[in-house]
């Protein structure tokens, strides 16, 4: 019976870590970013349930200065978002970003549906912002800014929204 033991675990295992979220959604998973302006600024560090706004700290991702910066949490999982909240840093507002959510990676999120654009939220605020009346369906959740000479500073960042499955027949990726 002592070989079954494994298998038994690795099954609970499997079942308990695809299972959807209904909590917070980007707490904790993965998050990437267009680039690196210093040590402390990792993707991931806007998803750590920490809201502090100090970049010092280490609390907050950070992009380089660069052209068309962004910010993309994978959610590992067919989710329809209807909110999304950001905190920025306390040095830094994100002034024009475009909020994007849907299944494709081209264009680094940018060709997916929009559930805002034209986002402002002074240095060291929080914002709550709605994905319409019906909110975005996708896996990945990217935050932009276009232009030349931007960079991205998120403290914190949040998506609340419902499991959502379906099919891949008629579905790009």
């Amino acid at each position: 019976m002592t070989p079954y033991y494994p298998l038994v675990f690795a099954c609970i295992l499997g079942f308990a870590t695809s299972h959807p979220r209904t909590e917070n959604l980007a707490e904790n998973i993965v998050a990437t970013q267009s680039s690196l302006a210093d040590f402390r600024g990792w993707a991931a560090n806007a998803i750590d349930g920490n809201d502090m706004t100090d970049p010092s700290k280490g609390s907050c991702s950070r992009t380089s200065v660069e052209s068309d910066p962004w910010w993309r949490v994978n959610l590992h999982y067919h989710y329809r978002v209807y909110v999304v909240k950001i905190t920025t840093s306390a040095d830094k507002a994100l002034e024009g970003a475009n909020i994007h959510i849907g299944d494709c990676l081209k264009n680094n999120g940018t060709n997916n549906a929009v559930c805002a654009s034209n986002v402002s939220i002074p240095a060291g605020d929080t914002k709550v912002i709605k994905c319409g009346d019906i909110g975005v369906h996708g896996v990945f959740v990217t935050i932009t800014i276009p232009g030349t000479e931007k960079c991205i500073s998120l403290c914190e960042v949040e998506l609340f929204g419902a499991p959502e499955p379906h099919s891949d027949i008629h579905h790009e990726h």
